[in-house]
């Protein structure tokens, strides 16, 4: 039997185990850290009995997708449960004005009537377009690329909707959000609703790329809602783990690969800092490609082909910060308490000078915020009556240089994090006030933490590499290593950092697990 050696527990390594293990393979997962997940991990950082998702939070791509397809019965024996939301998000505005996003088209539209009614229409157009591309769009993210089940996906798609409707898909794909936006909308507040979502993915408004996910996220959320983990992400970890030890599956923790063993150009193994050594006849790297020449011969890693995935480029920094409440914050807004995520942007020029002054080292006074509130679905993460905040802080700079507002000083995270996160919780009590009352205790993962915890979020990017246009479908991480294979024999690739990209869908660890099946 073939031996499988597995490099991180991220959701897509431990979802390429569960199937080939599942599948009768001999399979090994090899994780760094002292708990299995990568940047899925749920635990108790600010008070005993408030269950905090450190980083990712939003399992909806795991739930609708193949490896859930696929292990359906076998994660549910082993724990998983999932919490559907029925109300996933909502824009608050300075002014009071909100716009929240439910499962009910015509309550949706009730909304936008009463807050943006010059975008009614539009809404309604856009969801009609939503529906009619999905059977197209949806299948290419399972789908290898570039393959010839890709091509053949194209096809299909150019005969269902024609040459005008494929050049109109595609020029969509290269639009940014602003111009999407704009195109759609007359409204301010609508257009900030849809472009928010492109700052989830590293697309300023102006990044070319980002109207892809504008368009998907603002009208996905209204047709499929949002899926939470019930107590915290990690149910998701416990049943991948769960499924791989019940198939024969080996799994390790505190076990750091430091090299991967070559033999005759091929791989055969790795070697982890405690000096053991895993043969293996395939192995999958679930780690940043950025990272992977420094695990391999230098005389290796210096090969050009190899040494160019070093240029893989990180999206802009994260910030989390983690909340114990007394109680949900009292939005000014109408209606905000009622839904998982809150965004505050609060508008479109806004989100593009927080990327801009971000990409050019600065902190943002007023970046994008991603809130999410699990407990108003999930109450089992909290004590009774209490409460958990998720707060996401994007985008922030990969090197800091200094402040915009000029009030902060210093220029590492370190010394100016809890500073940085005090004007959060102000930016937010301004929306929300009395929320700085209602904290019984609050823990900060600034970007030098994310890569703390996890070495493939490189300076605090949460996103496994941006997803700019340069570096994403068929060209994900880069040319030669696209296929989920690296440039050596036996090496294959996994993780956000290979197509269909971030995000806790299990996309890339399938597709592996696909190619070592056969």
């Amino acid at each position: 039997m073939s031996k499988i050696v597995i490099i991180g527990s991220g959701i897509n390594g431990l979802s390429a185990a569960a199937l080939l293990a599942k599948k009768g393979k001999s399979v090994t997962v090899l994780e760094s850290a002292d708990a299995f997940g990568g940047a899925v991990r749920t635990e108790e950082i600010t008070l005993p009995g408030f269950k905090h998702d450190l980083f990712a939070t939003n399992l909806s791509l795991f739930a609708g997708g193949g490896v859930m397809a696929a292990l359906k019965d076998d994660l549910i024996r082993n724990g998983l449960e999932f919490v559907p939301s029925a109300k996933p998000y909502c824009s608050v505005f300075p002014d009071g004005k909100s716009i929240g996003i439910v499962m009910d088209r015509d309550a949706n539209i009730a909304t936008l009537t009463r807050v943006v009614p010059g975008d009614v229409e539009s809404w309604k157009a856009l969801t009609a377009k939503l529906g009619a591309l999905a059977p197209h769009l949806f299948p290419i993210l399972g789908t290898e690329l570039p393959s010839f089940a890709a091509a053949k996906s194209l096809y299909k798609t150019w005969r269902a909707i024609g040459t005008e409707g494929l050049f109109d898909l595609i020029r969509m794909l290269l639009q940014s959000s602003r111009a999407f936006t704009d195109e759609h909308f007359v409204h301010p507040e609508t257009k900030a609703l849809a472009a928010t979502w492109g700052m989830h993915l590293d697309y300023g408004p102006d990044i070319s790329g980002g109207a892809l996910f504008s368009f998907l996220e603002s009208i996905g959320g209204q047709e499929f809602g949002m899926v939470l983990g019930k107590g915290g992400a990690d149910t998701l970890i416990k049943a991948l783990v769960g499924v791989i030890k019940e198939n024969g599956g080996n799994l390790i923790t505190n076990a750091k690969v430091t090299e991967i063993l070559m033999t005759n150009g091929k791989a055969t193994g790795v070697r982890t800092s405690d000096g053991k050594v895993y043969e293996a006849d395939k192995v999958v790297a679930n780690v940043n490609p950025a990272l992977i020449p420094a695990l391999l011969p230098k005389s290796l890693a210096e090969n050009p082909e190899i040494s160019k995935v070093k240029n893989f480029r990180p999206g802009l920094g994260t910030m989390m910060i983690h909340l114990a409440l007394s109680d949900l914050p009292d939005w000014k807004a109408a209606g905000a308490r009622e839904f998982n995520y809150v965004h505050i942007a609060p508008y479109v020029d806004e989100m593009a000078m927080t990327y801009t002054v971000a990409a050019a080292g600065k902190l943002p006074t007023t970046p994008a915020l991603v809130i999410g509130q699990p407990t108003v679905s999930d109450p089992s993460r909290a004590p009774a009556g209490k409460h958990v905040l998720w707060i996401q802080v994007r985008v922030l700079p990969l090197e800091i240089t200094g402040d915009t507002a000029g009030k902060i000083t210093g220029n590492t995270w370190d010394q100016i994090g809890e500073e940085y996160a005090d004007r959060i919780i102000e930016n937010i009590e301004s929306y929300a006030p009395g929320l700085k009352s209602k904290i019984l205790s609050r823990k900060v993962l600034t970007p030098t933490d994310l890569e703390r915890y996890n070495a493939n979020l490189i300076k605090g990017d949460s996103l496994g590499g941006s997803h700019h246009p340069a570096q994403f479908f068929f060209l994900r991480p880069l040319p030669g290593w696209t296929g989920h294979r690296a440039p050596i024999e036996n090496l294959y690739i996994c993780g956000s950092g290979t197509w269909p990209g971030g995000g806790v869908g299990g996309g890339s660890g399938l597709m592996v697990a696909n190619l070592l099946s056969k």
